[in-house]
């Protein structure tokens, strides 16, 4: 007698070679998918499948998340937008400062500029959560960019009667740091080839530290030289260099040194390295204060002024060609053929 042949709907079973229910079922004839072609449970699943989606007749909506990099690449496509790269080490406050220029509109306008809208109001509302009171924290906090990954958040303005899109993007500092060691870290960083204005965060907490103002002040030309050595930039975007975290340094009896600190590292940046970018361009800010001597957003109107601001048109030479011909170097002259 032939043996019967051994079939499963599941097409993960292995049951016809190993007589093993995938299911966990001892009594093969007790398991749902035993004994049934595949296109049988493919067909009842489709069927279901296809009854959940007859009985819905809303709309749906897409996330509010932040965006990926396609996703961003699209809205610069279509809108008039503006790409804002955010660069910093750890802990410098770039959640923060993107967090607080959100907070800010839910007040009202800010320098000028009306909200218009967002793609991305879920992911703004995660970041801003831990700083509020609701969070029930004991004191502000800005979740830690994921490394390897880049977010970038979206805010529509109207200022001027005219509407405008921002891209803001948040990327791990690790990797901003990496940049000076391989090239390729910088070729892969999508904001900054299409960036439009480049944000350099300098930690006013780290330059009040004895311990950790050395390597602050050396690592932020580093970066940028990096950027630049790398081709990192395809433009010359404009360059804001801001002094974050304000507060602290206001409550610190060495807040005089900690400011000429910041000059030094925004004149050193200009010398070495305007030539690469549009414009420069220094900012003193506090996006999400802990002491009480600075009020919250202090200087994030200003940097947003600066982020609309348009780039100044690429300047051209003109070249003249000259084969060494003769003709070359003739001239047309009117004639009069009247």
């Amino acid at each position: 007698m032939a043996d019967t042949e051994v079939i499963c709907a599941n097409p993960q079973c292995r049951v016809a070679e190993d007589r093993k229910c995938l299911e966990g079922y001892e009594e093969l004839g007790k398991c749902p998918f035993y004994g049934r072609e595949p296109e049988e449970a493919e067909d009842e699943q489709t069927g279901d499948d296809e009854r959940v989606e007859d009985t819905f007749d809303g709309i749906r909506l897409p996330d509010a998340l932040a965006l990926d990099t396609a996703r961003a690449n699209r809205i610069l496509t279509i809108l008039s937008s503006r790409m804002i790269g955010i660069i910093g080490a750890y802990d410098s406050g770039k959640t923060s400062v993107i967090a607080g220029l959100y907070d800010l509109f839910q007040m009202g306008p800010v320098s000028g500029a009306i909200f218009a809208g967002s793609s991305t109001l879920h992911g703004l509302e995660i970041i801003c959560h831990d700083a509020r009171v609701t969070s029930d924290r004991d004191e502000a906090h800005s979740e830690r960019t994921k490394r390897g990954e880049v977010r970038f958040y979206q805010i529509d303005v109207r200022s001027s009667g005219e509407l405008q899109s921002l891209l803001i993007a948040d990327r791990s500092g690790e990797e901003y740091e990496e940049v000076a060691d391989l090239a390729a870290n910088a070729s892969a960083m999508f904001e900054l080839r299409r960036a439009d204005v480049i944000t350099v965060l300098v930690d006013g907490r780290r330059l009040v530290l004895p311990t950790d103002r050395a390597d602050t002040m050396g690592a932020i030309p580093l970066i940028i030289q990096g950027m630049i050595e790398n081709d990192a930039f395809v433009r010359k975007p404009n360059l804001a260099i801001v002094l974050t975290k304000d507060d602290v340094v206001q409550a610190s009896p060495k807040r005089d040194r900690v400011r000429q600190d910041f000059l030094a590292i925004v004149d050193g940046i200009r010398e070495n390295f305007g030539d690469s970018f549009g414009d420069l361009k220094s900012f003193i800010t506090c996006a999400s204060p802990k002491e009480a001597n600075v009020e919250r957003g202090a200087g994030l109107a200003a940097l947003l002024d600066y982020w609309l601001e348009p780039n100044a048109a690429p300047k051209g030479a003109l070249l003249k060609f000259r084969s060494g011909r003769v003709f070359d170097g003739l001239t047309i002259e009117e004639a009069d053929l009247g």
